[in-house]
């Protein structure tokens, strides 16, 4: 049991030992690494982001004055060597100076990210992963306010506010105080932000501080004239949830009749005004098989990103756990993600830590890698960045703001709460004991603890909390994992037992796990007999499921008959949770 600064608690419970599964990843190594870990940079890292009487910190003003028309001639003049220094640096290095201003220098949520990193490395060295003093990248459900009741709502969204949600001036001060710390990206979440009743003078201020601002809304409140608005106050992205591309279909899961039409509208409407615009899905196990059609139809609406997040257990999610993915499936998924980021057509984001292996294991060296929940990039310099920021960031890289100023790990880890902004700063909540856990990818159960692509995934901390009740347990999810999530499946396992209640409506009946159907209302003790056979199952079934072979150099991906093979195993012991 861990027992964080503000006495939380994560429950664990007893790991098994599992056999390491032994891959060859590609050699990938940048001479930076070797120059930021020494301790003389360190230092001069340290000093570099120590902020002046202006507020701002060496970086940021070398920044702004490179290559400024609008300096004065003192201001060009004290700068004038640093631009000179520059303009050899990009020429040497190919770039252009133009692309590199616009993109870098003159960007400040890019400014921002680099201060950010270089005081994270001058505070804890250069770690895999990275630890960072501030999170990259923070969700901000503003509002439980929503016009939609979707099933599975990780926030339980409501049609009224809390009663203690956060006051326009607590929000500003918040947004004060991440900027002080470098924060760079936010991304405004809920319930629905648009229906936010300060949602405006929120977004004119995360302007004012430089922020890169994000909206995840349902598409429903997304007409021309709100379009337009929200592009006038600096919002870089819109991304809009699609369920399915079926409208019955979308409309039965959100809840109201005509909202698949509303929404699609309301991308185009995003995608009309100019502002880069995703459509994002979580897939079930009835779903999944459409998730080419499902990009096709992004594209053809001209989103520049498709996102697919991650089914995760909590708030209504709990009552649809029964249409989870199984993991042949979601490997599966990954694969047809990491095709579709390689085709470039459309730039691919999950919320599956998976999603960084997948690019590993099915991509080339010098192809397309996931560098996070947000990122990309090709070739191996990608691939070295992606072993420090890669697989998932929830406190470590990422963190979640509630309505009331409740800051949690994650979104989908509402159950642990980390601190309190009105009791805590900011900088103090990210110091909790908790991130520093979640930082260490060495002390993880199951096959998550001795991956060798660990560094680039990590397993999802959210799933691994809703099914076991160890926010450091392997992600049941993953094939790597395929006992553990067989033994949730059957319902053998004890963790699911104390943890979780049977879908409403749903029954376990036994029978002999091919298809005979002898449907007999069991005690769940009374299946151990059926957990060691489905333990020899998948064994059998992922031996080749697990392995990396390495041919010529090259890493071999899973052929899609084993994991097919593994799914209709998995599905042979769902068939155990029979409909009353």
């Amino acid at each position: 049991m861990y027992i964080g600064r503000t006495n939380q608690k994560v429950m664990t419970y007893a790991r098994p030992q599992v056999q390491k599964v032994t891959v060859t990843l590609p050699k990938a190594h940048h001479p930076l690494e070797d120059i930021l870990s020494k301790p003389a940079v360190r230092k001069a890292l340290l000093w570099m982001t120590r902020r002046g009487p202006d507020g701002k910190c060496f970086l940021e003003r070398l920044c702004e004055n490179y290559d400024n028309p609008n300096a004065d001639f003192w201001t060009r003049l004290k700068w004038y060597w640093s631009n000179k220094a520059i303009d050899l640096a990009l020429k040497k290095a190919g770039l252009d100076k133009e692309t590199m201003k616009k993109h870098l220098f003159h960007h400040t949520p890019t400014v921002k990210s680099l201060a950010l990193t270089a005081k994270s490395i001058g505070t804890y060295g250069l770690t895999v992963p990275q630890r960072f003093t501030a999170p990259l990248f923070v969700v901000w459900n503003i509002t439980q306010v929503c016009n939609l009741s979707c099933k599975h709502c990780y926030q339980d969204a409501k049609h009224k506010p809390m009663p203690d949600e956060l006051t326009t001036e607590e929000k500003l001060d918040l947004l004060d105080q991440m900027a002080d710390e470098y924060v760079p990206f936010v991304a405004f979440a809920g319930g629905e932000p648009l229906v936010a009743k300060d949602l405006w003078p929120v977004l004119e201020h995360c302007k004012k501080r430089g922020f890169h601002v994000t909206i995840a809304t349902n598409g429903m409140l997304l007409t021309p004239e709100m379009c337009a608005r929200l592009k006038e106050v600096g919002v870089k992205y819109i991304e809009v949830s699609i369920d399915s591309i079926n409208p019955e279909e979308h409309d039965e899961f959100r809840g109201l009749k005509g909202a698949w039409q509303r929404s699609i509208q309301g991308i185009r409407n995003a995608v009309a005004a100019g502002i880069r615009t995703g459509m994002a899905t979580c897939f079930t196990r009835e779903t999944v098989h459409t998730v080419d059609e499902v990009v096709k139809f992004a594209i053809d609406l001209g989103c520049s990103t498709f996102a697919h997040f991650n089914f995760i257990p909590v708030g209504r999610g709990k009552e649809i756990m029964h249409h989870d993915l199984t993991p042949g499936q979601r490997e599966l998924l990954m694969r047809k993600l990491q095709r579709h980021l390689a085709e470039g057509k459309i730039s691919i984001i999950s919320t599956a830590p998976q999603f960084g292996r997948s690019c590993i294991i099915y991509g080339s060296e010098e192809g397309v890698f996931a560098t996070g929940h947000a990122g990309k990039g090709e070739g191996k310099k990608t691939l070295v960045l992606s072993r420090y920021i890669g697989g998932c960031g929830a406190g470590r890289c990422y963190c979640s703001i509630q309505p009331n100023g409740i800051i949690n790990a994650c979104v989908y880890i509402p159950s642990e709460e980390v601190g309190d902004i009105r009791r805590q700063s900011f900088k103090e909540i990210w110091e909790n004991a908790l991130f520093s856990v979640l930082s260490d990818r060495e002390d993880r159960g199951d096959h998550c603890g001795v991956c060798d692509y660990r560094h680039y995934c990590g397993g999802c901390r959210a799933r691994s909390l809703a099914y076991t009740g160890d926010i450091q347990a392997g992600d049941p999810g993953c094939v790597y994992n395929a006992h553990e999530w067989i033994e949730l499946t059957a319902g053998a396992d004890s963790v699911m037992t104390s943890h979780f209640a049977m879908p409403s409506g749903f029954s376990l009946s036994a029978g002999c796990g091919n298809g005979c159907g002898t449907s007999v209302q069991t005690p769940l003790v009374q299946l151990k007999g059926l957990r060691q056979q489905a333990e020899q199952l998948a064994q059998i079934v992922t031996s080749g499921v697990v392995q990396a072979a390495v041919r010529a150099g090259e890493i071999s991906g899973v052929p899609e008959e084993e994991v097919r093979d593994f799914d209709e195993v998995v599905d042979r012991l769902s068939s155990l949770f029979t409909k009353n």
